[in-house]
């Protein structure tokens, strides 16, 4: 009986991600961007990762995707667009899809570390042993 739950369960998220990715947009302009955050082994480390970005829309719009003040992308009357590429991020970074130089969407790229910033001492001052 758990493992038929397990299954329903199973089926049910499947679906709902599913139905992430392929529902309408409702908004004026909807977007994904993968990946969000980037893990790097050491604190300063540059962040290299395979950014994409899909973005659709209920009426044609003239929308430029950028990279803090850099222009990556530009499309002219198009209901969809769609761009990947490799970054080198050094720092954290915010991607905007832009209209007429006005922000329209705006995803923070976060870049992470598995170095913790202070080591933590391994035994108290006081200790004796």
């Amino acid at each position: 009986m758990q493992g038929l739950n397990f299954l329903a369960v199973l089926v049910f998220s499947s679906g709902v991600l599913a139905a992430e990715h392929t529902a309408p947009c409702l908004d004026a302009v909807c977007w994904v961007v993968e990946p969000t955050v980037c893990v790097v082994d050491k604190q300063q480390a540059q962040c290299e990762m395979a950014l994409s970005l899909h973005w659709q829309s209920q009426q044609p719009r003239s929308l430029c995707a950028f990279l803090d003040d850099t222009q990556l992308q530009c499309w002219q009357q198009q209901q969809q667009g769609s761009w990947q590429q490799t970054l080198q991020l050094k720092q954290n970074s915010v991607l905007q899809l832009r209209e007429a130089q006005q922000p329209v969407l705006e995803q923070s790229l976060t870049i992470l570390s598995r170095q913790p910033d202070r080591r933590r001492r391994l035994v108290a001052p006081w200790s004796v042993f």
